[in-house]
């Protein structure tokens, strides 16, 4: 119980949130269908970059839209259509009922949520969570931060403007657990605005909607919640995090330098870059540096196709580069896998905690073997 009380308490302290549950969940949209803060009569708009699919299949009960690119205009624009009609009927909650607890004065049950990542899982686009604040505040929208990829070291949402921050706890925050987990974090009901606090309503329904789904952050119990293994791994990730995430965020910076400059590579897309389409916007996003990913295609002649040149150069690198999985590093070395999205293929690497000038020597050995015929 001690454990599971100073975990919540320290890690809604690094976000500065009123509350903070830790959920066994796979992802960020997992909790929202799990704890049913999303309802049935609810509108759910999603960011078409990462994994609509599987965003489908959870919320197949819920009007659902995509935003074509993680901007505040897009979401917008996703948002609009809805049939009035119906949002009133939607409305008329009957009193006493355990969704009308959930609802303060001048509220519905026809709420409308945008989720958005602050950086997204596939393409690296960095969100401007301030102009989404304000414009989901424009719509009537909650907004809900998947902040998985930068963790709570790389950004805080919920001092942007944000009304929940969702984390997975696996991988990129490198805990040591069985089960997948989620940290969930509620923004305060009350916001500084120069020297006057301005309530939020919608952060107040938020926290509602999860006390409701999830119990009171403070209670050890719940089907949802991670074993005290799982939570302990998470508390000692937790202490790491600033050295282990701000060793990946220099170790990627120094990788892609070395990539872009490699003959062998088309295109490097990593938010510290000035090429990339939303540097300024990361500059005020995200903290202590630019993430731990970088994104990367390669060149090569068109009798051979992107994805076959993917595969090829991931084998490569992983024979070349197979010591450091078996070094001290194990887990925690650096990764490269293939996304695609549509026709378009390319490598993603996740800097590891290994040393990047080995990484960089494997990528170098692994490109040179790459070129037909490989270079001396």
């Amino acid at each position: 119980m001690s454990l599971h009380l100073d975990l919540v308490h320290a890690y809604a302290a690094r976000h500065g949130a009123r509350a903070t549950w830790f959920v066994r969940a796979w992802d960020a949209a997992d909790v929202l269908a799990k704890t049913g803060v999303v309802g049935t009569h609810d509108r759910l708009v999603a960011c078409a970059d990462d994994r609509p699919d599987r965003v489908v299949k959870l919320f197949r009960w819920q009007r659902l839209s995509f935003a074509a690119a993680p901007e505040a205009d897009a979401f917008l624009s996703a948002s609009t259509g809805v049939n009035e009609a119906q949002a009133e009927a939607e409305r008329l909650v009957p009193q006493g009922s355990p969704a009308s607890y959930a609802h303060p004065a001048g509220m519905s049950s026809g709420r409308l949520f945008w989720l958005v990542p602050s950086v997204s899982a596939k393409t690296l686009r960095v969100a401007d969570i301030r102009a989404f604040a304000q414009a989901a505040k424009m719509a009537g929208a909650t907004l809900v931060v998947d902040n998985t990829l930068p963790t709570v070291f790389g950004c805080r949402p919920l001092a942007l403007g944000a009304h929940i921050s969702l984390e997975s706890l696996m991988g990129t925050f490198s805990a040591a657990v069985s089960e997948p987990v989620v940290a969930v974090s509620v923004a305060r009901s009350q916001r500084k605005q120069g020297r006057h606090q301005v309530a939020d309503p919608y952060a107040e329904d938020a926290f509602r909607l999860l006390s409701f789904g999830l119990g009171a952050p403070s209670s050890a119990a719940g089907a949802a919640r991670p074993s005290d293994a799982d939570l302990a791994a998470v508390a000692a990730a937790l202490d790491e995090l600033p050295d282990t995430a701000l060793q990946r965020f220099d170790h990627a910076r120094a990788i892609a330098s070395y990539l872009s400059c490699h003959s062998s590579i088309g295109c490097v897309r990593y938010p510290g870059f000035a090429t990339h389409p939303d540097r300024d916007v990361a500059a005020r996003v995200l903290e202590h540096g630019f993430g731990a990913y970088v994104n990367f295609t390669l060149t090569g002649s068109g009798l051979e196709g992107a994805k076959s040149r993917c595969e090829r150069f991931l084998k490569l690198f992983e024979e070349v580069h197979a010591t450091a999985f078996d070094d001290a590093c194990g887990a925690n070395a650096t990764r490269l896998a293939l996304v695609e999205i549509g026709d378009l293929s390319y490598l993603q690497l996740y800097a590891g905690l290994d040393d990047p000038i080995d990484v960089v020597d494997s990528l170098d050995q692994a490109l040179r073997l790459f070129c037909n015929p490989p270079e001396p």
